[in-house]
């Protein structure tokens, strides 16, 4: 009798998860107690994007509980969204405009070299330094440290989310790759697959020096960023790598590895993340179900179907608001606080909110399940 291996086993029933997906669509599915509110939100996106200062509307929840919708606006001198959508109530409240979090600036005269010269100051290179997430670390390289793309004309800075698994049902193989967004490692679509690699850390975090010890990646695919008005779901992009390269867990300081189990984002849920600018930090879902016009270096993209977290530390036995990312934590992997499973990708925000990926989208966006591929976050696992 052949025994299947219980990480095959979990990528089997992840396999069957997946297949069900087609089924019935992860937004419809996860939301189902939301409906209502859900089909009120939608067919009121056209009205609430067309009142100038409307940024972003998704689902939350009141503070009797009661499902909702919520408006976020630029400042509170906007006027026209209304109180009531199909008998649902809404609630206007102000988070100013969204950007896509990158850490960026133009290399004087173009970057230092190129990959394959090496040389130069080392720039924040060597020895790992504690649990410094812009600093070089020694291969194999943590999740959620600084990384970035090799643009021969600005200095990149963004995060590393995780290491994810493709394994292949049929030959029982696997390959590593790296996750981030498509604007830290594919340059908003200027990027080549095959080509452009990946260094860490980011140039930005090495006196914009592009150096072959540094490449611990190349890019294979990305979503492509829609700026012509077109709805997207996710700003996510992969880099090959290998084990050797790139390991699974944070610093062993921070909180590990992260499961292999997604989990569904829901209004309330307590979240965390590890990142190249603000390191771990603690949030809670703020909302669901969000549309949002996001800025970028190339111009404006509206999202659909993301999650707003909204930041908070502990203050003696009290939560007080607080940030939970900045520029240069695009790319990191947001997780559940109690189980570390995988909720999200950050890719955007501001000073109040930060909004992400699902997670399932981006790995469904990756695998291939006709053809037996099936994308997780890899925890480690043999």
């Amino acid at each position: 009798m052949n025994v299947i291996p219980s990480s095959l086993k979990q990528l089997l029933a992840l396999f069957l998860f997946l297949f069900a997906q087609t089924l019935f669509p992860s937004g419809a599915a996860a939301q189902a107690p939301y409906a209502k509110v859900l089909k009120a939100k939608r067919g009121a996106q056209g009205k609430l994007f067309k009142i100038p200062g409307v940024v972003a509307s998704g689902i939350s929840l009141s503070s009797t509980g009661q499902a909702e919708i919520k408006v976020f606006v630029e400042n509170d001198r906007v006027r026209g969204v209304p109180q009531v959508v199909d008998g649902i109530r809404v609630r206007q409240v102000v988070s100013g405009k969204f950007t896509a979090y990158q850490n960026r600036k133009q290399a004087k005269g173009g970057n230092k070299g190129k990959p394959g010269d090496g040389g130069g100051d080392d720039g924040g290179g060597g020895e790992t330094v504690n649990d410094n997430p812009r600093t070089r670390f020694e291969r194999a390289v943590p999740i959620g440290v600084s990384i970035g793309a090799t643009s021969p004309n600005y200095c990149f800075a963004g995060t590393l989310g995780c290491r994810l698994r493709l394994f292949n049902l049929n030959t029982g193989t696997s390959t590593y790759f790296i996750l981030s967004n498509n604007h830290v490692i594919a340059d908003e679509n200027r990027a080549v697959p095959d080509v452009d690699l990946v260094l860490q850390p980011g140039s930005l975090d090495n006196n914009c020096e592009l150096r072959a010890e540094d490449i611990i990646g190349t890019l294979h695919d990305y979503e492509p960023i829609q700026f012509n008005g077109a709805p997207n779901t996710i700003d996510a992009a992969i880099a090959i790598t290998t084990t050797a390269q790139t390991g699974f867990a944070t610093p062993s300081t921070i909180y590990g590895a992260p499961s292999s189990t997604s989990q569904a984002a829901a209004v309330g849920l307590s979240v965390k993340k590890f990142g190249r600018t603000t390191g771990l930090t603690e949030g809670v879902v703020d909302a669901i179900n969000v549309d949002v016009n996001v800025g970028y270096d190339r111009g404006s993209a509206f999202f659909t179907d993301q999650i707003i977290i909204e930041g908070r530390r502990r203050r003696g036995r009290k939560y007080v608001t607080a940030s939970f990312s900045d520029g240069g934590d695009s790319g990191s992997l947001i997780v559940s606080s109690e189980g570390n499973n995988p909720v999200g990708l950050l890719f955007a925000g501001n000073s109040s909110y930060t909004i992400a990926n699902p997670i399932d989208a981006v790995l469904d966006r990756f695998s291939d399940a006709a053809a037996g591929n099936i994308m997780v976050v890899d925890d480690g696992s043999p």
